[in-house]
């Protein structure tokens, strides 16, 4: 025989079977045989359904929803009343979730517990998960970043250089002995490859690109043609590709739109914007602990190749003079401000 409680008058409401009629009702139980017989009355005692317990399909507790309960030919009874639901069955099963999932005092350690994983997470998880995503990139993908941002480029703000052919020649020697005086296993690892480009409105500038491309604009040959100050530039730029900085970047940024993306099936749109339109890359800035570690690299290497690294703080000191009074404040900007390159640079230029 059972061990239910007779229960008679758990209350809620109810649908008849094949009805949208939403009535008060209850569930009147009683002895039957080996099984628990369960009435579901109206207010006027009539009964709307009946079944053995075991026939009935009752739902599991979920926060503070109404429990279901299913009768054979589909009509439906609904409860708050967990613990009478609970009594009923004679089953506890799923009622510590449930537990937990009402509101109390402890969802605000819930709450700030899941901040503070989330902040962990951020703060140092995106960096290992970067590290993985880098380790297992085969080198024909990064070649294709380097091929479809610049595709990206030429298409939509580049033109092609108009610079001499003397003066790449010119630039192209000091970039090839920064590239040689590298370490062996370095240049064993890496690809470097230099372009030129006329890109209006860029100004004097040069980038990296994570395979190992850099371009140089043509208005930064005419603008600064001292070979030291070449140096510095490009031994910074080299500096991000060794460090790999671009794919840190291009990770970190996308790590948690990734991670959704590959959960929900639909990863399409994000390697054909990376890997294909190169938008992403382009979109994407250096932070200033990364901007730091590629001058310091710069001015190591450009000092190993023969060059006054004085030349890289020369630059930031022009920069500074025609930009200094437009820079966006130090905490509202991913790159250290031209002053502030200028002092942390001449301090590592007395330490060398």
């Amino acid at each position: 025989m059972s061990n239910a409680p007779h229960l008679p008058g758990l209350r809620g409401h109810a649908f008849a079977a094949r009805s949208s009629y939403r009535q008060p009702a209850r569930l009147v139980t009683r002895e039957g045989g080996e099984d628990l017989w369960v009435d579901m009355q109206n207010d006027e005692r009539a009964v709307l359904a009946s079944a053995y317990l075991s026939d009935l399909v009752i739902d599991p507790p979920l926060g503070s929803a109404p429990r279901k309960v299913t009768f054979p030919d589909g009509a439906v009874f609904e409860t708050t009343d967990h613990a009478a639901i609970e009594a009923l069955t004679g089953q506890t099963r799923g009622s510590l979730l449930h537990h937990y999932e009402g509101f109390n005092s402890r969802l605000f350690g819930v709450v700030a517990l899941c901040l503070a994983a989330a902040w962990v997470l951020w703060r140092y998880g995106l960096d290992i998960m970067a590290a993985a995503a880098i380790a297992v990139t085969p080198p024909a993908v990064i070649e294709q970043i380097d091929v479809g941002t610049m595709q990206t480029m030429d298409f939509t703000m580049a033109a092609p250089s108009k610079l001499t052919d003397t003066q790449k020649r010119d630039v192209e020697k000091v970039y090839r002995r920064l590239v040689n005086a590298l370490p062996d296993d370095v240049r064993r690892t890496h690809s470097f490859e230099l372009l030129f480009r006329d890109v209006p409105g860029m100004g004097p500038n040069a980038f990296a690109l994570p395979g190992g491309t850099m371009v140089m604009t043509d208005a930064f040959v005419k603008d600064f043609p001292d070979t030291d100050v070449m140096a510095g530039v490009l031994g910074h730029e080299i500096g991000h590709v060794v460090e790999q900085h671009g794919l840190k970047r291009i990770y970190r940024s996308l790590s948690m739109y990734v991670l959704i993306a590959f959960l929900a099936g639909d990863v399409g749109p994000i390697l054909e914007d990376v890997v294909l339109e190169g938008n992403v890359l382009l979109s994407l800035s250096f932070s200033r602990t990364q901007e730091t570690e590629a001058d310091e690299f710069g001015l190591k290497l450009s000092k190993a190749s023969g060059f006054d690294p004085a030349g890289l703080k020369r630059f930031f000191k022009e920069l500074d003079g025609r930009f200094g009074g437009s820079e966006p404040p130090q905490w509202k900007s991913t790159h250290p401000s031209s002053a502030a390159r200028v002092e942390a640079i001449d301090a590592y230029i007395d330490g060398l």
